[in-house]
């Protein structure tokens, strides 16, 4: 092998590893993205479940008041 062929070679091995570079930070940029989009989605999501948690202990305490006011024959313990 020359070195001119050799010169080719490793140019071309050179601009092939910087097509791969390019797709794996395009790849990576996306991932990027990906994780920020579910990480927002996942934030609301536990927003929207303690929002929910909350009225639900609310319901949960009147039901509470509602049964022991019923048992005590709306007598005040």
């Amino acid at each position: 092998m020359t070195s001119e062929e050799r010169f080719t070679r490793i140019e071309e091995n050179l601009l092939a590893t910087t097509e791969a570079l390019k797709i794996s930070v395009q790849v990576h940029i996306r991932t990027e993205e990906a994780l920020a989009v579910t990480s927002r989605v996942v934030a609301e999501y536990v927003e929207a479940s303690n929002v929910r948690m909350k009225q639900m202990e609310e319901n949960l305490e009147a039901l509470i008041r509602a049964i022991t006011a019923e048992h005590g024959n709306g007598k005040p313990r």
